[in-house]
Formats: structure tokens, C-alpha cells, sequence
């Protein structure tokens, strides 16, 4: 398998720790749909999900603003998002 084209988001899903690995570029639509994968871990019962930014190319503002209301979301449904991510030179 190779490896997708630069800036194509990507995610893996580690279901029994409940933790989501992404790569390439976070935009809404990505954001998105890191939301409807922690909802589909949340009704498996995980009440803390995890994910793992580090590997993601670049942001945007409404990247992030999505990605905080996929967070204020699962809040009210008693489970907690945390995002895991260093922010580099690249990420803008």
C-alpha cells in the first residue's frame, strides 16, 4: 500500500484504546468526520478518546473550530475528547 498524496487526511481508529491516529491536512470536513468516528467510540462505550494530531500536515481555522465542537458535543454526552498535537512550523 503506499502512502496517500500530501495534505489528503487520512485516519486510523485503534478501537480497543479508543484513540485516532490522523494524517494530512485537518480541515471542517475532517474534523467531521474525527467526530462521527469518536461518536461511533463513545456508543462503544469508550467515555475518553484520544486523538493523535502528530501527524497532521497543517490546519486551518475551521478545522479546529470543528474539531471543538465535535469536543463541546461529546462533553454533553458525558465523554471527553483530547487532542494530542504539537504544533510545528507548517501548521497554519
Amino acid at each position: 500500500m503506499s502512502a496517500p498524496p500530501a495534505g489528503r487526511f487520512t485516519e486510523s481508529v485503534d478501537w480497543v484504546d479508543g484513540r485516532v491516529f490522523t494524517s494530512g491536512r485537518l480541515t471542517s470536513a475532517a474534523a467531521d468526520l474525527v467526530g462521527g468516528t469518536a461518536e461511533q467510540l463513545r456508543r462503544a462505550g469508550h467515555a475518553s478518546i484520544t486523538v493523535e494530531l502528530h501527524a497532521t500536515e497543517a490546519t486551518d481555522d475551521d478545522g479546529l473550530a470543528a474539531l471543538r465542537a465535535v469536543a463541546a458535543d461529546l462533553r454533553v454526552r458525558h465523554c471527553q475528547l483530547i487532542v494530542v498535537w504539537e504544533e510545528k512550523e507548517n501548521l497554519q
